[in-house]
């Protein structure tokens, strides 16, 4: 279906299922290994002989993977270490006033990383999350996937390569609870990432007070902001493709080129809705785009470096006759991205997301103003005993 009108921004509600996962979450927590394998059975109708999955098993079904995909996983693995590499922070310290200071960067210890599965296998979600926790230094990683069978080959090869402590065949908002709170054969984690339905970010907001998370992921976001030099065929495609993730996607196109706008409602197939928007320039484009703040952001014209510069809320961004699809597998940054409207206030995935940034300070010689100042805040607040323990130090 084709509109001419803007979408509304989105809202992840959890309205219709809270009730239902915080249920869920409840069990798991009193019932353990039990509950995991009776909610399995219930929700999903798989039966688990198993809930750790041997190390010599992830073997054997990465040894059947595709020599061809193996190599591309190789190729991709190389350009996401690549990309993660560059920007990972360096401790960093100085002073001034007397003072030592720093920063020092801590991986997290436990990562729970979640990858849908059932119907798919997604493999590319599992390097998206592990790649930056790895060269984030994270020690323990373990995975959550749910498996009707066999575990799929692509994702046992890349849980090697992440040299993953357990992977669990689990699924749902009973696997987040599992990584969440542990059982007898899950561990419990210090933060979980990785997409899923509503019943898997249900279960993200509601540990997210006993855990960390990375976002609430909801469905595929792509504006495409294109003047009347765009390819029609390529935006076309650029469209349907995000629209693969589901119907719930937000696909939209702005354009100052009325002609460009009907050559690509021509071409546009699926049951998507797609919302073509004609704009006066370029810049009205880019307005509206910050105030959708959408997941994906193409800038499909001839004036892209110059309007990146513009952008504000987006989690990434292609410049140019670059597909936004190329982000989902090759082109080094993230795909776990910002949805919902986060992009206001958030980007993608990073190594940063698996670091704690930890400041230390050394004063014996600070000057005479900064120990005062400490002092007379302090009082001001009420805080008397503070006061003293700072001026007693440098009398």
């Amino acid at each position: 279906m084709i509109r001419r009108e803007l979408p509304k921004r989105r809202v992840q509600s959890f309205s219709d299922v809270l009730d239902r996962v915080r249920e869920i979450i409840n069990r798991v927590r009193v019932g353990g290994d039990q509950a995991l394998r009776e909610l399995t059975l219930q929700i999903d109708g798989v039966k688990l002989d198993r809930l750790v999955l041997e190390d010599s098993y992830i073997k054997e079904r990465s040894e059947v993977l595709d020599p061809k995909v193996k190599e591309a996983i190789d190729n991709v693995w190389l350009q996401l270490t690549s990309f993660h590499d560059l920007i990972k922070p360096p401790n960093l310290g100085g002073g001034s006033e007397g003072v030592e200071y720093g920063i020092i960067w801590k991986p997290i210890r436990k990562l729970g990383i979640y990858v849908p599965g059932g119907k798919k296998a997604y493999p590319s979600s599992l390097m998206m999350a592990g790649i930056p926790a790895k060269i984030a230094g994270v020690k323990e990683i373990f995975v959550s996937t749910p498996t009707r069978g066999d575990l799929d080959p692509a994702i046992a090869y890349i849980a090697q390569k992440l040299q993953v402590k357990n992977v669990y065949p689990i699924g749902g908002a009973q696997a987040i609870a599992a990584m969440a709170y542990g059982t007898e054969s899950v561990k419990a984690v210090d933060k979980i990432v990785g997409p899923g339905n509503v019943y898997v970010q249900g279960a993200k907001f509601l540990v997210s007070s006993d855990v960390g998370i990375d976002a609430i992921e909801g469905p595929t976001e792509l504006v495409i902001i294109a003047d009347e030099n765009a390819n029609p065929k390529n935006v076309a495609l650029d469209l349907m493709a995000q629209g693969e993730h589901g119907s719930s996607s937000m696909l939209v196109l702005i354009s100052n080129s009325a002609e460009l706008l009907n050559e690509v409602s021509n071409l546009l197939q699926g049951d998507n809705e797609f919302y073509l928007v004609k704009v006066s320039s370029l810049e009205e484009g880019i307005q509206i785009a910050n105030e959708l703040a959408p997941e994906h952001l193409s800038l499909y014209t001839s004036r892209a470096r110059e309007l990146l510069a513009r952008v504000e809320n987006a989690g990434a961004i292609t410049l140019g006759n670059t597909p936004p699809a190329l982000i989902d597998y090759s082109a080094g940054p993230d795909h776990i991205l910002p949805t919902n409207g986060w992009a206001r206030f958030k980007g993608g995935l990073t190594v940063f997301d698996f670091l704690k940034g930890i400041s230390y300070v050394r004063a014996e010689r600070i000057s005479e103003s900064l120990v005062k100042s400490a002092e007379i805040i302090a009082r001001y607040e009420g805080f008397n005993v503070h006061a003293n323990s700072v001026g007693v130090r440098y009398e």
